[in-house]
């Protein structure tokens, strides 16, 4: 069998092209980290109210997720960070059997774990449910086909989408209303979302001046960051970043509680 080999040029990388795969034979990568810092008064945990299955999900003790921050260093947790291009843009190697993989997305303990996760185009979503009581996964997709079903008892619902979001999606369970979740999708790999401590890291991104996306449930686009004491202004929350190659971090990046008073 033959193939077609083709060498091209990518902001001053260069890779080898065997079909419609693109694979990296050289150039420079970074891996851009820094962590989200709540400043202001800590919210206070808010105990949801059980409406449905309460025999069941009553004893679970459910609170409020929408904003999870972290009261020993002020880490925000969730927030998505996540490259915005509307260029192809190389993905390294190393990304290549994640992609193969599936994301879940379980119905545990009546809530959806994890609250928020990052998903490739065309990979496979797999929702499950660990619970013995029914729950819906309700996607409200925009670039996507939105869909509203049960997780069947025993197997996962797997679903793929074929277009990147420009934001993260939400997800529902119609069945119990206070359930949420929310995912990232993007043609790439250069996204992730901040731990309990409100780091993020994203290996491996290719050296150029790039477009990344702050974004939270609370406050939609993340438009106002300090960071080393300079404010950050981000339409839309976009912050165009520099990248030579050498990891990049970004250190505290500060955020007013006055972002986070929508509940979305």
């Amino acid at each position: 069998m033959c193939r077609i080999f083709r060498l091209c040029a990518f902001h001053g990388l260069y890779y080898l092209i065997i079909s419609d795969a693109v694979v990296c034979v050289a150039g420079e990568w970074t891996t851009l980290r820094g962590r989200l810092v709540f400043s202001g008064e800590l919210p206070e945990a808010e105990q949801l109210e059980v409406t449905r299955d309460e025999q069941y999900c009553g004893p679970f003790n459910l609170y409020n997720e929408s904003l999870i921050v972290n009261p020993d260093n002020r880490g925000v947790k969730n927030v998505a960070v996540f490259l915005r291009t509307k260029k192809p843009i190389p993905a390294h190697p190393s990304y290549d059997r994640a992609r193969r993989q599936a994301v879940n997305l379980d119905n545990r303990n009546c809530r959806f774990t994890p609250r928020m996760l990052t998903l490739r185009t065309r990979q496979t979503l797999q929702a499950t449910s660990s619970d013995p009581v029914s729950h819906n996964v309700a996607v409200y997709a925009r670039r996507n086909d939105p869909f509203s079903e049960i997780v069947p008892s025993g197997q996962p619902l797997e679903k793929v989408f074929a277009r990147p979001e420009s934001v993260p999606i939400r997800v529902d369970c119609s069945i119990h209303a206070w359930m949420r979740a929310w995912i990232v999708i993007t043609d790439h790999p250069y996204a992730a979302v901040t731990d309990e401590d409100g780091r993020f890291e994203m290996a491996y991104v290719p050296e150029g001046t790039w477009t990344f996306r702050f974004w939270h449930e609370r406050s939609g686009y993340v438009t106002e960051l300090t960071r080393g004491g300079t404010p950050w202004r981000l339409k839309s929350g976009n912050r165009d970043l520099e990248l030579d190659g050498s990891d990049l971090d970004l250190g505290d990046l500060i955020v007013d509680a006055s972002m986070f008073s929508g509940d979305r």
